[in-house]
């Protein structure tokens, strides 16, 4: 081997040990569910509207118009807060998810944002998510459904009825290297078991 080809060699073990250091040292960090916020539905900022008469004449129409469609955008963010105790910084380069509501599995997916918690500081990382709630609620009516998305919009979405799931990971020289199982932050329930 070259020199130069020991240099990259080298540079990229210490590129891989610094990352899963990092990742180590994620894996140790304190997680909370903060907050539920920017509850949006069927594009309708419904966040501390949590009663279906406080809604307007017009949002109620859009509402049953997207129920009638078999369709009902929901988005909203949980913001989660993460505690680094650890000595030296705690990195990743993004994150697989699962979202539950009501220990439903509302959405599941990936978000690839660089995270750095620098030692012994804390930082909100905020999560947006999105879902088709009447896929969710299958088979309720129109008012269980309106009501279901109104509840988690009020008080900061009631956090025993939001969870979520989180599966830290780094990408190393073209590599993915994952934190081998989820942590899961959020409500009281018993956790479901997910196929993933």
């Amino acid at each position: 081997m070259t020199i130069a080809g020991l240099v990259c060699s080298t540079a990229l073990l210490l590129v891989h040990c610094a990352s899963v250091n990092g990742l180590k040292n994620f894996a140790q960090c304190k997680f909370e569910l903060k907050n539920v916020t920017n509850v949006n539905m069927a594009g309708v900022n419904v966040t501390n509207k949590n009663d279906i008469k406080k809604l307007s004449a017009n949002d109620y129409a859009k509402f049953i118009k997207a129920i009638s469609d078999k369709k009902l955008p929901l988005t909203f963010d949980v913001n989660v807060g993460v505690r680094n105790p650890n000595d030296k910084d705690a990195r990743l380069d993004g994150l697989d998810y699962i979202l539950w509501i009501d220990d439903i599995e509302a959405t599941s997916g990936v978000m690839t944002q660089q995270v750095n918690i620098k030692s012994k500081e804390s930082q909100d990382v905020k999560m947006p998510f999105q879902t088709d709630l009447y896929k969710l609620l299958s088979g309720k009516n129109a008012t269980k459904i309106i009501s279901f998305a109104l509840d988690l919009a009020t008080d900061n979405a009631d956090k025993s009825r939001v969870k979520v799931s989180l599966k830290p990971f780094f990408t190393v020289a073209g590599k993915t290297v994952k934190f081998p199982s989820y942590i899961t932050i959020g409500g009281d329930k018993l956790m479901p078991k997910s196929s993933k």
